[in-house]
């Protein structure tokens, strides 16, 4: 240990030398205060509010206040390593933030000397990460976010000695992450614009360069290299708001992207705020909400289903488009959820450490609304995803569709474009699962079908889908060529490289081939032939999604093909099911249920059983394994056959409310399909390979009729689907 102490000693007595001999611009310039036109010095993200914020933490601020001297509190207590530690350092750039914005509003001089010491702590480190591309990506990008906006807000109470330290510091970091993101462009995070490692690192770069920009010359080049890049990312990215990472990434990466919107807008730059994305964004997590709100829907790679919320940026997407609901949502957690979503959420730095954001954000002339008034259907077209809620109450049925291609319609074609310009690589899709045509089902706090949520070898085995001779994803080929137990290929699997969708041809795209949210009736078409192996000579692989708003889904999953297969119908749930009669199986979790009814094909073959799951969540904590058990239903025609069709009825229930449901295969003479009895109507389904429909007095032209009568045989609505 003494060995160790004397040589950090000699680190920082001899660092700020070496790097002032190796930038040159480092103590070249005077820093001239940030002032605006009415002569107050502006800071990062405070800009001129300083002595306003100082008086509503009295008032309208004082909770937001209080959170940030208990974080700021919880500081005190940590023992932090002297030499980098084996894990992520994220936190220790927002540890001082928080307190470096406590100093700011207070000026007790205690929160001043502990941001001082976790800041030189971490600028005594010699390198910033561990591990894994150690000083150019997260870790580093994530302490030149915090620690930047610590200079800015702090740099005149420090010596002359401990700023040109922590400036030195700075930019060699700086340097070290931006250089290699120029170096690398084409095949880095530097051009992965759809993904979070280029909206984190390039906002940590710019936060840090703001900071310095005139102290040091060489930020002017970082700013504009980085102004460049956010206008590419804020041109190419979905008008729907989505996120094909999920949620979890979606959380992750957020406050980076609000804070480089704010920090362009405030230097001059455009309003990203203005963009159809940020708009809209709060309405994609908003629909991906549990119906408990605690959790999340956890399409691609999510870590857990705790690990979603963000109230600084509800505040923030709340005060920029007078959004009442991201008010409400923001609220409700912090009142609510603040405390379990801490200490059970999987993602670092965590929400706890966003105080300073919070008290930044918040807005209190927004005010708060419920999202009782809003659809509780919505389309969201660039990734192709379908959400249907029974309600927005708590015990809601929560069922959501998905089904695009890899990385959603906008993404895939413009990367293709200017990979094939560049000859680069600007798809970055490891965190995009193999899950076209796939869904989750919610009943109030019961998850009922499930997403596996976190993987790195991601496979259609895994997703509730159709699998072809036991096969899903052109792309998942690549795990033939090895697995992630090669050091190597698990590097270039972090990276982004060596993914599922490393070989996937442009052509192969899933997509939602019609949706409709009408006259008592929602439904939703995927279509996904493209996306399995070319030599299955799949002609069609379609899944309709049709619900008649009387507590059940229907699913049809038509599958056509030049050769004979064998086509499995999977579910997986936190729960086995239960086969209760024939064809009719039960999955129970707590209070809720769901009740599956195969309708079709006849007498099919079965199986129930486990799918493990084992994943490790970041090269940076090697031994930090995340574990899921599937509880795997399949069904599947006995004998191989060309075409095949599934039909099946989904009823989600409460376990403790009676609501049964009976089921009656139907068959025509051209067509097939199942007659549903509820407590007071009755629906009647028919499907026809060939658009003609004729059953006793049913006689359509189409590829499917649904028809919803009462008990006394009067027609209450209908619907059909035709074909292009």
């Amino acid at each position: 240990m003494k060995k160790h102490f004397k040589k950090l000693c000699f680190v920082l007595l001899f660092l700020p030398v070496v790097i002032s001999a190796t930038n040159n611009n480092a103590s070249a310039y005077k820093r001239v205060p940030n002032l605006n036109a009415n002569n107050t010095e502006s800071y990062l993200l405070i800009n001129d509010r300083l002595d306003e914020l100082k008086e509503k933490i009295k008032t309208t601020h004082k909770p937001h206040f209080k959170r940030l001297l208990q974080q700021c509190k919880s500081y005190e207590s940590e023992k932090l390593s002297k030499t980098p530690p084996p894990t992520s350092i994220t936190y220790m750039g927002m540890a001082a933030a928080n307190l470096s914005l406590a100093y700011k509003l207070t000026g007790q001089k205690h929160y001043l000397d502990e941001a001082k010491r976790w800041i030189f702590t971490a600028v005594g480190y010699d390198v910033w990460g561990y591990g894994f591309l150690v000083d150019v990506d997260l870790s580093a990008s994530w302490l030149l976010y915090g620690l930047g906006l610590s200079y800015d807000w702090i740099k005149d109470d420090l010596s002359p000695q401990e700023k040109q330290l922590f400036l030195d510091k700075l930019i060699l970091q700086g340097n070290k992450i931006f250089n290699y993101g120029q170096e690398n462009k084409g095949n880095c995070w530097s051009t992965d614009y759809w993904q979070n490692h280029n909206w984190i690192n390039y906002t940590g770069i710019l936060t840090t360069a703001y900071a310095i920009e005139n102290e040091y010359e060489g930020a002017n080049k970082w700013i504009a290299e980085i102004h460049d890049n956010f206008k590419t990312v804020f041109e190419y990215l979905p008008e729907d708001g989505s996120n094909y990472e999920g949620t979890v990434y979606w959380r992750y990466a957020i406050n980076s992207f609000l804070s480089a919107a704010e920090l362009i807008r405030a230097h001059g730059g455009p309003n990203y705020f203005d963009t159809e994305f940020m708009k809209n964004t709060f309405f994609f997590r908003l629909y991906q909400s549990a119906p408990n709100w605690e959790e999340n829907v956890n399409f691609g790679d999510s870590h857990d289903r705790k690990s979603s919320h963000s109230i600084a940026a509800y505040y923030k997407l709340a005060s920029e488009h007078n959004n009442t609901y991201a008010q409400w949502l923001g609220e409700l957690v912090r009142n609510k959820f603040l405390f379990r979503e801490a200490y059970e959420s999987k993602i670092f730095p965590g929400i706890l450490p966003e105080a300073f954001l919070e008290l930044l954000w918040y807005n209190p002339e927004i005010k708060q609304q419920s999202p009782a008034n809003l659809p509780t259907t919505k389309y969201f077209e660039d990734l192709g995803l379908v959400v249907i809620r029974s309600g927005w109450d708590t015990d809601a049925t929560h069922l959501s569709f998905k089904t695009s291609p890899p990385g959603g319609h906008k993404q895939w074609k413009l990367s293709w474009e200017i990979d094939k310009k560049n000859n680069w690589r600007t798809r970055s899709l490891t965190h995009y699962h193999v899950d076209f045509n796939h869904f989750t089902l919610l009943k109030g706090d019961a998850a009922l079908a499930i997403d596996e949520g976190y993987n790195r070898t991601s496979k259609a085995e895994i997703h509730n889908l159709i699998t072809v001779d036991g096969t899903g994803c052109v792309g998942e080929k690549i795990w033939d060529e090895g697995d992630l137990s090669d050091p190597v290929l698990f590097d270039l699997n972090c990276k982004g490289i060596y993914n599922v969708w490393k070989n996937v041809p442009e052509t192969a795209i899933a997509k939602i081939e019609a949706f409709s949210n009408e006259d008592g009736y929602t439904f939703a078409v995927g279509e996904a032939s493209k996306m399995y192996y070319p030599e299955m000579q799949l002609t069609r692989n379609a899944r309709h999604i049709i619900n008649s708003e009387n507590g059940y889904f229907i699913l049809l999953d038509e599958l056509e093909s030049e050769l004979e297969h064998t086509y499995t119908w999977r579910i997986h749930s936190e729960k086995y099911a239960n086969e209760i009669a024939d064809d009719e199986y039960e999955i129970l979790n707590g209070t809720g249920a769901l009740k599956v009814f195969n309708i079709f094909p006849e007498a099919p073959k079965t199986s129930i059983s486990e799918t493990l799951v084992e994943e490790v969540m970041t090269p940076q904590r090697p031994n930090d394994i995340r574990r899921i058990s599937l509880k795997t239903l399949k069904i599947e025609n006995t004998k191989k056959a060309k075409n095949t069709c599934f039909i099946n009825v989904m009823q989600p229930k409460d376990v403790l409310v009676k609501a049964p449901i009976s089921v009656k295969r139907l068959k025509g003479k051209n067509c097939i399909g199942v007659e549903i009895t509820a407590d007071t109507t009755v629906e009647t389904f028919l499907f026809s390979e060939n658009n003609k429909i004729k059953y006793e007095q049913i006689s359509a032209n189409a590829k499917w009729i649904s028809v919803v009568k009462d008990k006394t045989g009067k027609t209450i609505k209908s619907t059909r689907y035709t074909a292009n």
